[in-house]
């Protein structure tokens, strides 16, 4: 065992993605001694004939084995690649042998290593391990096509190399048809003479590995045609995983077959057996993933076309999907009940408990005498729901719900008479907004008067300065009320986030610093361009910004704005702005009405901006939502691209 050099593993480790192959029968090619080891568990899983010749060990006596039975001292088990390391090998009989040992890996994870004991190479096992790695270099080859008629191709010209036939042919097992079918193959020979189709009978051993010799009898009609062009030999090698028919090699030639090749073609087999397996799960799940496509787009198409209202539960009645017409008449999108409890979304002036407890058993139902609905405004309308549960294998996978509006007369009526409404208290509004900034315009500057004529020092200083910031603080708010009681018509156009939102920081940057306040702006791609009103969606980052501003004043932090790709699925496709504090976040009570008018979390806020903010995004045909937690907010900004 002496000498510095050793023999290398004659092949690259297996793709992990096949499955588990024999990697005994890879001992059985190592012309050295050899374990099979088991590295995260630390267990000996087998051992080659030439190990057991020189330890006097037994294969049967190692396996489930710690590596330390055999070693004197605690070895280092990563693979060596091309090094080697002298150890001290116990034998059966107690001695204690110097050795080099060479660690190779049989996996791409270095779970499956082989620990290889070498001697000083001879010429012949020199030869024997060159043949060896050209022969499992081109296994390897076989793994890595992306197609079965590719693999097969591979596996034949290994084959050819290995047996120089003068006909080869290869096929694949089609089991719609249990025949065998040939594929076509480019490797230089003068044609093949095998039939285009074979049936299982035609093979002499569908089981196993097969040959026949010239001077035996004819048996298979494979046989005859070998016997007919005058061939000495021919082989079949059936392609089988886990006893299941893959595909077929067959080649005929002059000569004699070496029983030395039986390994080899043993492992030929089995290595393209289960490529070609995997390559058929790909294609099947390729094609299945193809037709459920199909039928999604088949089903969205049938439920956008209904009148009816059509909501998709989970098992745990949680809203899944919504179609148009369901979104119309509650007034939710399917992005924002997305998630959310059927029965915090569907109110009604009866309990909907019942239904949804006979449907998780798989019982239909249907509610339609005096049963309204309230939408997301709480407008109250004539409804009838049906409640359908989607059964598989007795199971509740998943509840339909049909809405059918009783009163469309009456909400059109009602529709109307809302809008008046809406349109009288605007202007009523406006008015009233408009009439009250002169007081407090003149309340202003007599008290910016007063503070003027009075002395430094004087007592009545600080309330003439609370007065001034209660007049501008109502002010704001004027002027907030005539944006939120207005109907704004905005004029859309592409606009470049990557220009608009950088200015705003700008503005804003020294104000930032004082208050020890970092920011920082990443847009991917790095022009975005969304479909927006300029004026208005500046008015909504600025409010953001402010609001992070003030969130992080006490203390400083970190703004971060990133605009990313939003969900693919939403329709129109949308930009995704993230604004992220590092302030205190949002308490819980308010953080599910941060969006309603006059809701703030700031002593001196109004209440308004987010609500304004959220009402240009819904304009937008975009969103507005928050996620907050301790120590930081991130509003999301969903905003159609522009065409």
């Amino acid at each position: 065992m002496a000498g510095s050099s050793s023999p290398k593993l004659p092949f690259e480790p297996l793709s992990d993605h096949l499955p588990s192959l024999d990697y005994a029968l890879i001992l059985a090619l190592i012309p050295a001694a050899a374990l099979l080891y088991n590295r995260s568990e630390d267990l000996l899983l087998a051992a080659n004939q030439q190990f057991e010749a020189f330890t006097g060990y037994r294969s049967a006596e190692l396996q489930g084995v710690s590596i330390a039975k055999l070693l004197s001292k605690k070895l280092d088990t990563n693979p060596t690649g091309i090094e080697s390391r002298k150890v001290q090998l116990k034998t059966a009989s107690g001695d204690s042998l110097p050795v080099n040992l060479n660690i190779k890996s049989l996996s791409q994870t270095n779970q499956i290593v082989a620990l290889i004991f070498n001697m000083e190479p001879s010429s012949a096992a020199l030869q024997q391990e060159n043949y060896l790695r050209d022969f499992f270099s081109q296994l390897t080859s076989i793994t890595e096509q992306d197609s079965r008629s590719k693999a097969l191709a591979q596996a034949a010209e290994v084959l050819r190399e290995q047996l120089h036939p003068q006909a080869i042919a290869a096929y694949v097992f089609e089991s719609k048809k249990n025949q065998l079918l040939r594929m076509d193959l480019d490797l230089d020979l003068s044609g093949s003479p095998f039939p285009q189709e074979l049936s299982l009978k035609d093979l002499a051993n569908p089981a196993g590995i097969s040959t026949w010799q010239a001077g035996q009898a004819a048996i298979t009609s494979l046989q005859e045609i070998a016997l007919v062009q005058g061939s000495q030999y021919l082989l079949t090698l059936p392609l089988l995983y886990n006893q299941t028919l893959q595909g077929c090699l067959i080649a005929s030639g002059n000569g004699a077959l070496a029983e030395e090749t039986s390994l080899e073609l043993e492992f030929l087999a089995k290595l393209t057996a289960s490529t070609l397996h995997h390559l058929a799960w790909m294609e099947n799940a390729q094609k299945t993933l193809q037709n459920v496509r199909q039928l999604l787009q088949i089903e969205h198409a049938l439920i956008d076309s209904l009148e009816e209202g059509v909501i998709l539960l989970t098992p745990e009645l949680l809203i899944a999907e919504m179609s148009p017409a369901a979104e119309s008449m509650l007034g939710y999108a399917t992005s924002e009940a997305f998630r959310q409890k059927a029965e915090m979304i569907l109110i009604g002036n009866q309990s909907l408990a019942g239904m949804f407890a006979s449907a998780q058993q798989g019982i239909s139902t249907q509610i339609g005498q005096d049963f309204h609905l309230s939408t997301r405004t709480g407008r109250s309308f004539q409804a009838e729901i049906q409640c359908i549960p989607v059964l598989s294998e007795e199971k509740v996978v998943s509840i339909i719900l049909i809405l059918r509006d009783r009163s469309q007369s009456e909400q059109i009526r009602v529709k109307n008479q809302e809008l008046e409404q809406r349109a009288w208290l605007g202007e009523l509004s406006a008015v009233f907004a408009h009439e009250v900034k002169n007081p407090i315009n003149s309340i202003m500057t007599g008290l910016q008067y007063m503070g003027m004529t009075m002395k430094p020092g004087d007592p009545h200083q600080e309330l003439i300065s609370r007065l001034q910031t209660d007049c501008m603080r109502l002010t704001h708010l004027m002027d907030s009320t005539l944006v939120f009681s207005k109907p704004v018509d905005y004029r859309l156009v592409p606009v470049d986030l990557s220009a608009m939102i950088p200015q705003l920081l700008e503005k804003v940057a020294p104000r930032m610093t004082n208050l020890k306040i970092k920011y920082n702006f990443d847009a991917h791609p790095d022009h975005p361009m969304v479909k927006a009103d300029f004026r208005a969606l500046e008015r909504v980052f600025e409010n953001l910004i402010n609001n992070a501003i003030q969130a992080m004043e006490k203390s400083g932090g970190t703004l971060n704005i990133k605009v990313t790709e939003a969900d693919p699925h939403l329709i129109p496709a949308q930009y995704d702005v993230i604004v992220a504090d590092s302030g205190p976040g949002i308490p819980d009570d308010l953080r599910e009405h941060i969006f309603e008018p006059f809701v703030t979390t700031k002593s001196t806020g109004t209440g308004l901006g987010l609500a304004i903010s959220k009402r240009i995004m819904t304009a937008h045909k975009g969103n507005l939502y928050v996620e907050s937690f301790p120590g930081g907010t991130m509003f999301h900004v969903l905003i159609p691209k522009a065409d």
